[in-house]
């Protein structure tokens, strides 16, 4: 499934960030897919008879040790609107120190090992969702926008994605006006993470004038808005849960169209809109 969705989404291997924990002792008919996977979420697959679970986050093991590997992309991303990739790599490797020392402190493989020890086939698919939400993205910004389209206009345009419509939270200008022109947009996602001050400051310093990002730390929130180089630039916000799902729910589908029988749960929106882990619980 690991090496399908990879395909799926463009990629040439199956990124640093995306792993097999514990392998599927035979055929894989049944899972349970969910943005975060906790012990409680292991210990009810379990119970059910799901044949594996699948998180989207990455749990432990290379995946989070070699997560580096993944924010790299950003640079590519940024290089594509301009920006020097000297100055590219710098603004990226200020965030890895701090991604770094986090994971070094952290309890790496606490819910791997667990799996491992009750035996329940364990994996997570990161890059390669977030690869074809970023894609969809990009492509309905493409067909919509115009040289008179606002922010507020790409707001709305927004919801044409059953996840975000139906989302726990809406997509939000967190810095700028939503009244402002859309002008120059960029889509700074697929980057195992958001580049945050330094590399968004970055952008808006090479004439783009309307960032969509999934989320944003506060520390580095503050920092942009009082940033000269963000004055009468715009930071669209769209979610994270929502926007994770637009391409978890891609993935399910292939899956699904594969005769795998897929339930959701942990943050994941489904297309209508229900949870769909809550709606079978209580039958």
């Amino acid at each position: 499934m690991l090496e399908w969705a990879s395909q799926r989404a463009g990629c040439p291997d199956v990124p640093a960030d995306s792993q097999v924990y514990v392998e599927a002792p035979g055929d894989v008919r049944k899972v349970l897919f969910g943005v975060d996977i906790e012990l409680a979420e292991l210990l009810w697959a379990q119970q059910q008879g799901f044949d594996a679970v699948i998180a989207h986050h990455p749990l432990g093991d290379t995946a989070r040790t070699d997560f580096a590997k993944v924010v790299h992309r950003q640079v590519e991303q940024m290089a594509a609107e301009g920006i020097a990739v000297d100055v590219a790599k710098q603004a990226v490797e200020s965030r890895l120190g701090a991604i770094h020392r986090a994971t070094h402190m952290s309890n790496i493989n606490h819910l791997v090992d667990t799996a491992r020890l009750i035996g329940m086939p364990l994996v997570n698919i990161h890059l390669p969702c977030d690869i074809i939400g970023r894609t969809a993205i990009v492509d309905l910004l493409k067909r919509r926008s115009h040289d008179a389209a606002s922010v507020a206009d790409a707001l709305s345009w927004l919801d044409e994605f059953p996840e975000i419509e139906a989302g726990p939270t809406r997509p939000e200008a967190w810095v700028g006006d939503p009244g402002s022109k859309l002008g120059r947009w960029t889509v700074a996602m697929a980057g195992g993470t958001n580049g945050g001050h330094p590399v968004f400051r970055e952008y808006f310093g090479a004439g783009v004038d309307t960032i969509f990002a999934m989320h944003i730390a506060e520390a580095d929130l503050q920092r942009l808005i009082s940033d000269p180089l963000a004055e009468g630039k715009t930071l669209v916000v769209t979610g994270h849960m929502s926007t994770d799902s637009i391409g978890i729910n891609d993935v399910i589908g292939g899956l699904e169209e594969r005769g795998i029988s897929v339930t959701r749960t942990s943050g994941i929106v489904s297309p209508g809109g229900v949870r769909e882990a809550s709606v079978q619980t209580r039958t």
